[in-house]
């Protein structure tokens, strides 16, 4: 009997001791499968978020499609800060947790992670329904908080981020753009400033008209650019005090100076066809005014400098320049100094050159803020005695001060590429060092076996010097110049450049047929180098000696 009642005792120990197991398994269990997962299921579709904190009226965001504030009052919301939210719960891991079970072995509630009084609790919902988290002290030591998740009977513990990211008063949610849109987007806007006339301005092209007439692009782009790229510094209203109203009274408006006799108001019309609206009010400290936005919705600061700029008179959006168009619509303008006419056009592909008093390539930064000087010149720039400048071939020409274009002489508004051979279009090299006395040394392509061969030196050397050849096929691909000396130049000019004589003459012929033999001219010394031209005469330049050495290569050798 006595063995048999301790054999029973044994079982009965055995199968405590394995109940225990599994229990204590299953608590394991349970707390790894909260490891690593989220307070809720980031797939959930989030159409509703209620935030209560303590000491504070509910902050309530409905999605409608659109996330936006219903309580403690209505108004338009900065939709990253509640993605940010609900990235915050929805993709911050569980570092811990502890089932009910294991807080009553500590002698533990949730009372001991301020729980039961949370410091926030949000609620989200959805088609799925409801769930509400608690978030409550601070882990003693972790960067962490405690959480809990109705339905859940376990005390969690998060990053100190999601605290961060949910306890937030409702202004930190309201969007502090004045407008949604940027200037590309804006079809035609109006000013109306109190009683006296209103402004309209509407999109024409690439340009603006105000009232039917050219307005300046710049000065209208500049500003619906200051315009739409503005933020509220601060609301005024609502702000969920007890008295608000719904709706902004005729009374709270003309405190602001938002009534419309006082206010200045801008109404932008979109591509869309949407119309948005803001108002400028009465100075609200130094540097801000009060204003209307987001279609009358609320109250807030702003700068200042908003209001001046809406307040300008008409003329300020005027384009008051003496030629009221776009450098891109520019091909062609001219300048007339004297009897003298310099003339400038654009091909199809952007690429500028002088059609007077020389044929040549332009140099195009210098083109580029010449136009610039000419398209910003005003009445003030006139100058009956100056310089002429006209941008078509038959328009006007109109007299502006010689400073107000140029700087420096027109020598610079001439491309510094002498000269542009491609290696495999050369068919002969000529060099002479020296006067015409001086034995030219020429070696020629074949293209047969596709070598350079000697075509003339003076019999004591035979071989081609490849090294030189190829310093002077890079030399002339492209032959750049520092400097362009005199823009024009005629023979009798030659002499004074040392070019009647040259110090170097380097003969290129090329491959295609009926192509003109090019000639570079190396002169006499100057600071920075040798004067050089090319051929019949057409500009001085100065090259630098690095050029000079590598188009005076020997071509043949020993």
């Amino acid at each position: 009997m006595r063995t048999g009642r301790s054999v029973a005792l044994l079982l009965l120990a055995c199968a405590a001791a394995a109940a225990a197991n599994i229990l204590l398994r299953t608590q394991e269990d349970g707390r790894r499968a909260f490891r690593n997962s989220s307070l809720i299921d980031p797939s959930l579709n989030v159409e509703s978020i209620r935030i209560e904190r303590r000491g504070s009226p509910p902050t309530v965001l409905e999605k409608t499609p659109t996330w936006r504030l219903t309580q403690p009052y209505a108004g338009s919301v900065d939709e990253p800060v509640v993605l940010k939210l609900l990235d915050a719960i929805a993709f911050t891991p569980v570092t811990d947790a502890m089932s009910e079970s294991e807080l009553l072995k500590l002698g533990r509630s949730r009372s001991d992670f301020a729980l039961n009084d949370p410091v926030v609790k949000i609620s989200v919902s959805g088609g799925f329904g409801t769930q509400t988290i608690s978030i409550g002290g601070p882990a003693p030591a972790a960067d962490g908080v405690y959480a809990a998740v109705d339905g859940r009977e376990s005390v969690l513990l998060v990053s100190s981020k999601v605290l961060s990211a949910v306890d937030l008063p409702p202004e930190s949610f309201r969007r502090r753009s004045l407008f949604l849109t940027g200037p590309e987007s804006v079809s035609s806007f109006d000013i109306k400033r109190g009683s006296s006339s209103m402004l309209v301005f509407s999109r024409d092209g690439d340009g603006w008209t105000m009232n039917g007439k050219q307005a300046s692009p710049k000065k209208v782009v500049d500003f619906l650019s200051e315009l739409t790229a503005a933020k509220a510094r601060s609301f005024v209203w609502p702000v969920g005090a007890s008295n608000e109203t719904d709706r902004a009274s005729v009374v709270l408006l003309s405190g602001y100076g938002l009534d419309p006799e006082g206010a200045v108001t801008v109404t932008l019309k979109s591509i869309d066809g949407v119309a948005r609206q803001v108002s400028f009010g009465k100075p609200a400290g130094e540097g801000d005014v009060y204003a209307l936005i987001q279609n009358a919705s609320a109250v807030v600061t702003v700068s200042a400098s908003l209001r001046d700029t809406a307040s300008q008179e008409a003329v300020m959006f005027t384009d008051s320049r003496l030629f009221p168009v776009e450098a891109k619509d520019v091909p062609f303008f001219s300048i007339s100094d004297g009897d003298a006419v310099y003339a400038f056009s654009r091909s199809g592909d952007g690429v500028w050159r002088f059609d007077s008093p020389i044929s040549a390539l332009a140099d195009a930064a210098s083109i580029d803020e010449v136009l610039a000087r000419i398209l910003s010149l005003s009445p003030a720039d006139s100058d009956p005695g100056g310089i002429g400048i006209s941008l078509t071939t038959n328009s006007a020409t109109i007299r502006v001060s010689r400073s107000s274009v140029l700087v420096g002489g027109f020598e610079r508004l001439r491309s510094r590429q002498m000269l542009r051979i491609e290696a495999k279009d050369v068919k002969r090299i000529v060099q002479t060092l020296g006067g015409p006395a001086d034995k030219p040394m020429s070696v020629v392509y074949g293209r047969d076996r596709q070598v350079w061969n000697v075509e003339s030196s003076d019999g004591s050397m035979s071989a081609v010097k490849n090294e030189g050849v190829d310093r002077v096929l890079s030399a002339i691909n492209p032959l750049e110049a520092e400097k362009v000396e005199k823009l024009k130049v005629t023979a009798a000019d030659l002499d004074r450049y040392g070019l009647g004589t040259p110090y170097l003459t380097v003969a290129i012929d090329q491959e295609r047929e009926n192509s003109v033999r090019r000639n570079i001219l190396v002169g006499a010394k100057t600071k920075g180098g040798r004067f050089a031209t090319i051929g019949s005469a057409d500009a001085v330049f100065i090259v630098s000696d690095a050029v000079v050495d590598a188009l005076s290569a020997p071509l043949v050798g020993k």
